[in-house]
């Protein structure tokens, strides 16, 4: 079950290949439960220097706070970039502010996350669609988009950035 009975959500660890629509789904998600953007707090593990600190203090401070809204979230992008000690420290936050705060973690690897912070989280991974159906819906949105196109040529470019759908469409603009 994704929503709790008081509309509330349990941590979420989000599993899958780039592009298949991870952080898009935990973004839907805020939205639907009406949490507000200062409620969130949104980090990418890849792009972020002293990754430690942050959790350790910037995700520490945020928690810290009274939430404006049900509680407060944390969207950590990219989770499997985090070191040991790094999860060891969120592991800690999580338990610490449990009552008005909420992880929402995605990762390509879920084998990098330390066994502590999958037994904290409801895992949902979600698979590559195959390509005939990736070919489709990459046709569909070139259609409502009013692009012309060769069905020759969207199927050899689908075959050089498949299954990365984000990639399909944020490169063949």
């Amino acid at each position: 079950m994704l929503f709790r009975s008081d509309g509330s959500i349990p941590h979420l660890l989000l599993s899958g290949s780039p592009g298949i629509g991870k952080t898009t789904l935990a973004k839907v998600l805020l939205n639907e439960l009406g949490i507000p953007d200062y409620d969130v707090l949104e980090i990418n593990a890849s792009r972020s220097t002293g990754i430690d600190y942050v959790v350790r203090e910037q995700v520490t401070n945020f928690c810290s706070m009274i939430p404006f809204g049900p509680f407060k979230v944390v969207l950590l992008d990219e989770a499997d970039r985090l070191s040991p000690a790094a999860q060891d420290a969120l592991k800690g936050v999580m338990e610490e502010y449990a009552g008005h705060s909420r992880f929402i973690l995605t990762c390509n690897s879920p084998n990098k996350i330390v066994p502590a912070l999958h037994s904290r989280c409801q895992q949902m991974h979600f698979s590559s669609i195959d390509q005939t159906e990736f070919t489709a819906r990459a046709a569909t949105i070139l259609v409502e988009e009013g692009i012309e196109f060769e069905l020759d040529t969207l199927d050899t470019y689908v075959k050089v950035v498949y299954p990365d759908l984000r990639k399909c469409i944020v490169t063949g603009k």
